[in-house]
């Protein structure tokens, strides 16, 4: 083996080992602050790609990298056959490399000739609070799924839809590498889970008029 085909695979090995220790810091930040806003968790699953099928030989190799942008979602709901009113989602959307993510391409991305380089790419995270302000007989998942993403931009406040009160906000995802970033997301957590909730006792409050 040359020197040059050794440090590939000396960069691969490292990759793969800072990958670990990554999500392993990662993981649990995320879960520890969806616990500190009583939900458990709901479900996984990869936003660009799939997961790994049982033969990866017919799939994208990119499969096996399902969590390059994944959803992770909490929940906090009573009964999942149905809607109760007050129910609420939390869901993280990880997002690690925005040049992966934005890349339009009819088949699998090219790895090394992506449209966006490395240094000019982000890294985000994306929130999202989903309360139900009426109930239904319907599954919670369906309803709750056939609805929108919110505008996660900072000049829209809460919004309305597919009978749930929402609200989603965007922070680097290096906020959660931080004591005061992971502060600062729990504190705006809290604060729309209350103003979401003030929202649908309005909402009730309304309607018993």
């Amino acid at each position: 083996m040359n020197n040059k085909t050794d440090d590939l695979f000396v960069q691969v090995r490292t990759a793969h080992r800072l990958l670990a220790a990554y999500y392993q810091r990662l993981l649990p930040t995320i879960e520890q602050i969806a616990h500190d806003a009583n939900t458990e968790f709901y479900f996984w699953a990869p936003v660009r790609f799939n997961k790994p099928g049982r033969n990866p030989f017919k799939k994208w190799q990119w499969d096996l990298l399902p969590a390059e942008s994944t959803r992770y979602v909490f929940k906090h709901i009573n009964d999942e056959a149905k809607v109760t009113i007050d129910d609420y989602i939390v869901e993280f959307i990880v997002i690690n490399d925005s040049g992966i993510n934005d890349e339009q391409c009819k088949g699998q991305p090219d790895a090394l000739n992506l449209k966006v380089s490395v240094d000019d790419a982000q890294s985000i995270l994306r929130i999202s609070i989903y309360r139900a302000i009426e109930s239904v007989d319907t599954g919670f998942y369906d309803r709750w799924e056939s609805g929108r993403y919110p505008d996660y931009s900072t000049s829209v406040d809460l919004e309305l839809d597919n009978g749930f009160v929402k609200f989603g906000f965007e922070t680097p995802l290096e906020s959660l590498m931080t004591e005061s970033g992971v502060a600062s997301i729990k504190e705006t957590i809290e604060h729309y889970l209350t103003k979401t909730e003030q929202a649908v006792l309005s909402q009730q409050s309304e309607s018993e008029r």
